[in-house]
């Protein structure tokens, strides 16, 4: 037994192995409300193994498998590019070493030249010893360190490590000490400081030779050329002093004669290796150079010392030989410089080529790139929104659009819905751009949302015309159910037999509990149960009326019911049918040793009726399912009617704005809640009821009218079976209450325990069979019964509708106590309205007071059922008949 289960699904059944996997319809949030699965989850429920097996590859959106697709051959495409930018770059750093180089070399040609120069000077100077050739030095001196600190200005980007700019810093360094040499030392011989200066030399024309290794060829070719001329003007400056030293030693020595030879030699080398190597314009400027004043007398001095033989004395002016030679190294250097100039210019341009070449790659590279990137972002922008614009659509049809045209349908009278005009307006607004395959999907997605919306539509024309089966098979099974319960009600008038009456009894109450299963019929049909009533009714005497359809209604305790509340008439009976459906599932799925408590009290707003039951509980998600349920009342399917009670329940619920809610019981067992609006609830002071007689005379309903209850029923806080006689059939579940659910309405007011029960009357109440809500059911007081015993000490008489209270006489003494109380006085103090306080039992008839008893004692069902049949028993042969 489980503690409100509510029965819904497939009873369980056992298997034996593994269950099957089945997709779930939908899922349930935290409130337990019943959200669709959507497409994700539903993919991921279906997913193949191939698609497992692509992995990221198919779970990759649109756009990233388009930037996939190009960036791969982008990426190839950047890289060779990058590979072919990256050669210019490395030309481009490359053309401006060899820049620097080219001008470093520049620059150490016209640092040879002004050491060619300062060393003739030095040579004048170490031969003449003239004061004025020391001043000459000097300047020129001046003029070597400036041309010396240009070259390391140029020198300091270079970052070569040749040997010969290693030497050339060495020499550098040294040149200090061969000028101090120069100046100071007398002793000095010629041949050490020209073989300085020579060294030095000769490391800055290695330097100028080496940087064509790292250029062109055309432009290596044309520093050969420049470094021939540098060459060549370095052939006759070696001349020049060795000619000077043959004038300071009076003689041409064996070795001067071999170096001059030498010297000769290399000047004619150099001479044609520029010859071969320079352009046109530079050796028709190198021929030149035999015209002029200066190389011609040169070149004639020159062959004169060429014919002077070793120990002859040479004739040869000095200060002559040395303004011709310096002349003729004047014009050759005038050479250099232009070659040189044009070597700088051709490797600048060589230069600014490659730069160029490297900016235009680099700027078509990232033009393809940027191109690349906007065209991919274009064309993916584009299909994306046009996808996302699908999506939402698709999306929006899926959770707004289908679901409330299925709204409108299941809301639609019956017979009104056309599923091919409602599938073409619901489409109608689900445009199409473009003609590719995205316009494909939405076309097919159109036609499926079509097709949807049509079987939507059928089966709402299936549902409605079972919905209309269900109430025509309902009202059909109710007029035979009213039918038996008349037949039966006869054979109960005029049965003798307690136990036959007994089993006619049963037989009522079953045909009762089958008019709420044609009720609930009704409510699945989507009709009403109830017909229109304008008046209250109690609800405790809703309470008790619902207890009247139920099957265990002997284990229901009433609790505390506020007697001001009252349900509004035209909700009474949906009310009735729904607190019944509850307590016939409390004890259903509950111990049968257990009792089931209502209590119902008023709030502010609302009501709230409450449930309990001693089962054994659910699970928290069961809760949340049966919640959800609750809260959402699902269409008319096999599970909806497998799982009646809670269907009809949800759906009287929101017929009516009734929240109900289940949840876990304090100990354990179920508690389920019913929660009524204030449209359904009117409250209403509870008034002193006039004196009527209690027991076997109580009214049912007061006030107003009573129908009596069945001779010798004693209450039990249960509705019990009563005899046929006590009842006016209306066809409700209680006297006015409940329409087509004609069943037992229990008893009110509990026997009286003083004094003994009066006989019932002899003649059987009439029938009604349209009494309205609390009206008095004619001849319900039988002739000849015009007292019945209430208690030990008055009884009540009905005179029709006027209520008199005679005391007994036999009362003595204890009545003439009261008689001499005084009057009645207001109390000391008052209210804050400024009612006066009552004082409890102030002029109690003496010795009134009975013990209080211990604690309430429960009755056995069983034992007052076994009572009442004694009792009928016994007045059974004094019954008057009834006219049929």
């Amino acid at each position: 037994m489980v503690g409100m289960r509510f029965d819904v699904g497939i009873p369980p059944t056992r298997h034996h192995g593994p269950r099957p996997s089945v997709l779930p319809r939908s899922t349930h949030d935290a409130k337990g409300r019943s959200t669709p699965v959507t497409g994700a989850v539903a993919a991921g429920a279906v997913r193949t193994h191939a698609e497992a097996r692509r992995g990221w590859l198919a779970r990759g959106s649109i756009v990233r498998l388009l930037r996939l697709l190009v960036a791969v051959p982008l990426v190839a495409v950047i890289a060779f590019a990058g590979l072919a930018l990256q050669g210019t770059v490395r030309q481009v750093v490359n053309a401006g070493t060899v820049h620097d180089m080219v001008t470093l070399s520049t620059q150490a040609g016209a640092l040879a030249r002004a050491l060619q120069t300062e060393r003739v000077i030095a040579a004048v100077e170490l031969t003449t010893q003239n004061q004025a050739a020391s001043a000459t030095f000097d300047d020129q001196v001046g003029r070597t360190d400036a041309e010396i600190a240009e070259f390391q200005r140029r020198r300091a980007p270079v970052t070569s490590t040749q040997p010969a700019l290693q030497r050339i810093d060495a020499g550098l360094v040294a040149l200090s000490t061969v000028r101090e040499q120069v100046r100071s030392s007398p002793r000095a011989t010629l041949s050490a400081i020209a073989f300085s200066y020579r060294i030095l030399v000769a490391d800055l024309l290695a330097f100028r030779a080496s940087v064509a290794t790292d250029t062109s060829t055309r432009i290596a070719d044309d520093v050969r050329a420049a470094v021939a001329v540098s060459e060549a003007g370095e052939a006759i400056g070696q001349l020049q002093v060795i000619v000077l030293r043959s004038l300071a030693g009076g003689e041409v020595t064996p070795a001067g004669q071999q170096e001059s030879v030498g010297a000769q030699a290399r000047f004619a080398e150099a001479s044609n290796a520029f010859l071969a190597l320079a352009e046109p314009g530079w050796v028709a400027g190198w021929e030149q150079i035999g015209t002029d004043q200066q190389v011609v007398a040169a070149q004639r001095l020159q062959d004169q010392v060429g014919r002077t033989l070793p120990g002859e004395r040479l004739t040869v002016d000095a200060q002559a030989w040395v303004e011709a030679t310096d002349g003729w190294i004047s014009r050759m250097f005038q050479i250099q410089g232009e070659v040189d100039a044009a070597v700088a210019d051709r490797v600048s341009d060589e230069r600014g080529q490659l730069l160029r070449n490297a900016l235009l790659q680099g700027v078509g590279i990232l033009l393809v790139l940027v191109l690349t990137v906007v065209l991919t972002s274009v064309v993916a922008g584009r299909i994306t929104r046009r996808l996302r614009s699908l999506r939402n659509t698709v999306t929006k049809v899926a959770y707004d659009r289908l679901p409330s045209v299925v709204r409108e349908l299941n809301a639609a009278p019956p017979g009104s819905v056309r599923p091919n005009e409602v599938a073409d307006r619901s489409v109608s607004e689900f445009r199409i751009t473009g003609a590719d395959e995205i316009a494909e999907v939405a076309t097919a997605t159109r036609a499926l949302h079509r097709e949807a919306v049509r079987i939507a539509g059928e089966q709402a024309v299936m549902r409605a015309n079972v919905a209309e089966i269900f109430v025509h098979l309902s009202r059909r099974e109710q007029r035979l159910v009213d039918a038996m319960l008349a037949q039966v009600d006869k054979v109960e008038r005029d049965e003798a037999d307690p136990e036959r009456l007994q089993q006619l009894y049963q037989l009522d109450h079953l045909a009762t509990r089958m008019a709420r299963i044609n009720q609930s019929l009704l409510v699945l049909g989507g009709s009403g149960i109830s017909r229109v009533r304008q008046e209250p009714v109690p609800l405790d005497r809703v309470t008790q009326a619902a207890l009247s359809q139920i099957e265990h209604y002997t284990r229901v305790r009433m609790g505390a019911v506020d007697k001001e509340l009252c349900v509004a008439g035209p909700a009474v009976d949906e009310i009735v049918h729904l607190l019944a459906e509850l307590l016939d599932n409390a004890t259903g799925y509950s111990p049968p040793e257990t009792e089931v408590l209502v209590t119902g009290h008023a709030l502010s707003d609302r009501a709230i009726v409450q449930v309990v039951d001693q089962g054994v509980g659910l699970s928290a998600q069961r809760y949340q399912q049966l919640n959800a349920a609750l809260a959402n009342p699902t269409s008319v399917d096999v599970s909806g009617v497998r799982a009646m009670g809670l269907t009809v329940v949800a759906r009287l619920a929101a017929r009516h704005g009734v929240a109900v809610e289940l949840r876990p019981g304090p100990t354990r067992g179920t508690v389920a809640e019913i929660v009524m609006p204030a449209t359904i609830i009117v409250h209403r002071p509870v008034q002193q009821p006039e004196p009527v007689a209690s027991g076997v005379g109580a009214a049912l309903f007061s006030p107003g009218g009573a129908h009596p209850a069945r001779p010798g029923v004693a209450h039990t806080g249960t509705p019990m079976a009563g005899t046929g006689s006590g009842r006016a059939h209306t066809g409700s579940p209680m006297a006015g209450i409940g329409q087509g659910a004609p069943g037992r309405v229990p008893a009110v007011a509990r026997p009286s325990v003083a004094g003994p029960m009066a006989a019932p009357a002899s003649a059987a109440p009439a029938r009604s069979t349209a009494a309205p809500l609390f009206q008095p059911v004619a001849g319900s007081d039988p002739a000849g019964s015009d007292r019945r015993a209430v208690n030990g000490w008055f009884k009540t008489a009905l005179d029709g509708e006027s209520v008199k209270i005679t005391w007994p006489v036999d009362a003595g003494e204890k009545w003439a106590a009261a008689t001499m109380a005084l009057p009645i006085q207001p109390g000391p103090s008052s209210t804050e309205v400024g009612l006066p306080r009552r004082v409890p039992q102030p002029h109690l008839i003496p010795d009134a007071r009975q013990p209080a008893a211990d604690a309430p004692r429960k009755l056995d069902p069983a034992a007052v059922a076994a009572a009442m049949s004694a009792y009928a028993k016994g007045v059974a042969g004094r019954r008057a008949p009834t006219a049929s």
